[in-house]
Formats: structure tokens, C-alpha cells, sequence
């Protein structure tokens, strides 16, 4: 589709195949990644989400199947796969642990570096990324070393943003970080959304809250395959098939498919806390349903 800036065509890929320990991560799966907007990805350990990342920007290729970039296979010449890792930027779990310049200017420019530009640009470049993952530019000349794991994550990811790619891939982005740090995170991810609306985003997360509060679009992994897609409303809509998966819900969904099993005629798609607010008072006669 025209609205698409990444397909995958019934893709499969196999670890270790024809070994003991062979193991299907993808079986088969076919999806649409929509230009722009931020799509999130859920789905038990081990149901693919982290291959299916590493596939799209070519650090793995498909045992069958096809995968397109902006319409075209980033598997018909090895020669653009470098140009496909910078167009979608991977921030891999962890990143901070891939920090290893002296100064936190000197690891944000590392990629537009790589990418041949030229100073001026790469200091812009770098300026900007800073700002959007809410650091000043006071710790430009700090050693990444020296900072919080929260801080060394968005410098990790700042160095990716610098890129300035078409797709912006990220697995798991918060893991690990406290409630602050969480919103720091996701706080970056919505300030590069608004000054990048044309960008595409994707985020593997565990977090449901996460994936409901950010997500324009999520997908569903189950067991190596594609179990369903649609907006947050869609998916969490289906709370049985979810629940059903090994998946939890966002704690209000959870909540008002708690009060629905009790007979209180609540719909049970709703994710966010003010649904919930306003379809209370509808129920209790204190407002009128939008």
C-alpha cells in the first residue's frame, strides 16, 4: 500500500536450523508498517518481537519471504543495506551498554559521523537530538559514563535520532527504569513525533499502560505468528483473546472488563483513564456518553 514504509511478505526466519536447538521465531508473518504515526509491538518472550526488529533494517535476512523498505526489497542488493541501517535506526534493549565515547557529543555524533556528513551538519544534528530526549547542552562534554542509567539511555537513543531515520525502531525502550524515567523516555519519543510527524516510530514493549497511552497502532505476537492488529481500541477491545495469549491489559481495561462480569453495563474497549471517567458517569447518570 501507497501508506506503508515497511512490509513484510510472508517472512519466516529459523535459529539454528537443522541443529537440536532449532527454533522457528517467525512463521510466515505478513505486515504492514504505516508511514508515519508510532506503532507498538507486544507479544510474550520469545513470540518474535526482537527478530522481527533486527529484520527490518537488514542485520538479519528472511529464511522465505520479503521484506520492503519504501517499496523495495532491502534484500535485492547488499550493497544498500548500509543505507537501509541508516534510514531505519534500531535502538537495541539496554543501549546505554553500547556507550563508549568519551564525551556524550562525541556518541551522538558517532552515526551522522558514519554517514559522511559534514560538520556543520552533524553539530546540528546532535544539538537537536540532545533537545529532543530532554537533556541540555550541558552534557555535551560529560562522559557518558558519568550519568544515570536513565540519562545514558536517552543519550543511547539520541544517538540513533541523530540519524535522523526514516523508521525509528525501539525494543524496550524503558526497561528497567523507574516511573520517571519511563516518562523521560516516551516524554523524548513525543517531542521527536511532533517535530518529525512524517517519521515512522516502532516500540516493543512488555508495558500495556505504554502501548495504550502511546500507540496509534499496535500488533499482536503470538507464538511466532501475527495474532491480530488494529488500533488500541481494537486490540484491547479483544481482552479474552489477549488474556488468552499470556498478555495482560492496561490496568483500566482490566478493570472495566472486571466491572462488566459483574453487570454493570460498562463498554470493555476502553484504555485510557478519562474513557473511563466519562463512561462511569454515563452509567451512573452524572454525564452524557460522547
Amino acid at each position: 500500500m501507497a501508506n506503508d514504509i515497511i512490509v513484510f511478505d510472508k517472512v519466516s526466519y529459523i535459529y539454528g536450523e537443522k541443529t537440536p536447538g532449532e527454533k522457528i521465531a517467525l512463521d510466515n508473518i505478513s505486515i504492514n508498517i504505516e508511514r508515519s504515526g508510532i506503532t507498538g509491538i507486544i507479544g510474550h518472550t520469545g513470540s518474535g518481537k526482537s527478530t522481527l526488529l533486527r529484520l527490518m533494517n537488514g542485520l538479519l535476512k528472511p529464511k522465505t519471504g520479503k521484506i520492503y523498505l519504501d517499496g523495495k526489497d532491502i534484500h535485492d542488493d547488499k550493497r544498500n543495506l548500509r543505507d537501509v541501517r541508516f534510514r531505519v535506526g534500531l535502538v537495541f534493549q539496554y543501549p546505554e551498554y553500547q556507550l563508549f565515547e568519551e564525551t556524550v557529543y562525541k556518541d551522538i555524533a558517532f552515526g551522522p559521523k558514519n554517514m559522511g556528513l559534514d560538520e556543520e551538519e552533524i553539530d546540528q544534528r546532535v544539538k537537536r537530538a540532545i533537545e529532543f530526549v530532554g537533556l541540555t547542552e550541558d552534557y555535551m562534554e560529560k562522559s557518558p559514563f558519568d550519568l544515570s542509567g536513565g540519562e545514558k539511555r536517552r543519550v543511547a537513543i539520541a544517538g540513533i535520532i541523530a540519524m535522523e531515520p526514516e523508521v525509528l525502531v525501539l525494543d524496550e525502550p524503558a526497561a528497567g527504569l523507574d516511573p520517571i524515567g519511563r516518562e523521560e523516555i516516551f516524554g523524548g519519543l513525543e517531542r521527536y513525533r511532533r517535530a518529525k510527524p512524517e517519521a515512522s516510530v516502532i516500540i516493543v514493549s512488555h508495558s500495556m499502560e505504554d502501548m495504550a497511552r502511546y500507540c496509534d497502532r499496535i500488533i499482536v505476537m503470538n507464538e511466532s505468528r501475527v495474532m491480530m492488529s488494529g488500533t488500541p481500541r481494537e486490540v484491547f477491545g479483544q481482552g479474552d483473546r489477549i488474556i488468552s495469549s499470556g498478555l495482560g491489559l492496561p490496568q483500566i481495561t482490566r478493570i472495566m472488563n472486571e466491572l462488566s462480569k459483574k453487570g454493570m453495563p460498562v463498554r470493555t474497549d476502553i484504555y485510557t483513564v478519562k474513557e473511563a471517567q466519562e463512561e462511569l458517569m454515563r452509567i451512573l447518570g452524572g454525564g452524557k456518553r460522547c
